[in-house]
């Protein structure tokens, strides 16, 4: 699951939190360091790593990242890794086998696809890692529904109902395919942007160094062969 915006299992309700060191990303693109907050009526209430508090509106807040330090190792960038990813996905493209796992929402999955010209073993394999298919599920930090959308990022692709499973998957795919746009086609880099945000990839460059991060990556892709064809040679 990301970390954008990483609120409690409260917040896609409305409620309140409290985590490790994050750091806030603004509309403006300044960030701030915070060690807890808490959300109700519309304001954040951010809990400063050095002490103090401060009232923001959490309009003004466009995500919640890990805080990354200057001694985080940084990554080593493999551009093979990109090739390899890409390539696993083009040879799903001709395998549906990836509806069996998906089960119910494989029509709904398969639409929005098509829609935002996703692969869609490739959207089936990260509903499979993100929720296993559940619709109700809801993260330790937030993240909801079948495609574990954070309230921000639900908000940005118009999902007024994160557990509506066929919003969930619509608002899913088309992050998924700004993430794409993003960054340049590079499958791994959309996947790691989707778990981690997409301000960390930009930030370390590549994959950032999390171990969820890179986990998910092989597990999403590892998904998605294993529901469709076998791998590349």
């Amino acid at each position: 699951m990301r970390h954008f915006l990483p609120l409690a299992v409260a917040v896609c309700l409305g409620g309140t939190v409290a985590q490790a060191t994050d750091l806030v990303v603004f509309e403006d693109g300044r960030g701030l360091r915070v060690s807890a907050f808490e959300l109700a009526d519309g304001l954040a209430r951010l809990t400063l790593e050095d002490g103090g508090e401060l009232g923001v509106p959490m309009s003004s807040i466009i995500a919640i990242e890990r805080a990354i330090d200057a001694e985080d190792p940084q990554p080593t960038e493999n551009p093979i890794r990109g090739v390899e990813a890409a390539a696993i996905v083009d040879d799903l493209r001709a395998n549906e086998m990836w509806r069996r796992a998906a089960g119910r929402y494989a029509d709904a999955i398969a639409a929005a696809a098509d829609r935002n010209v996703l692969d869609r073993a490739l959207l089936a394999a990260v509903a499979k890692v993100e929720s296993n298919f559940n619709p109700y599920a809801v993260s330790p930090r937030g993240a909801c529904g079948i495609l574990q959308l954070m309230p921000q990022t639900a908000k940005r692709f118009g999902v007024t109902n994160v557990f509506d499973a066929a919003q969930n998957i619509d608002g899913g795919a088309r992050y998924l395919r700004w993430l794409l746009d993003h960054f340049d086609g590079r499958v791994d880099l959309a996947l790691a942007g989707y778990n981690a945000g997409e301000g960390a990839v930009d930030r370390h460059h590549g994959v950032p160094p999390f171990v969820e991060t890179e986990w998910y990556v092989i597990k999403v892709l590892d998904h998605a062969v294993k529901t469709g064809q076998s791998p590349p040679r």
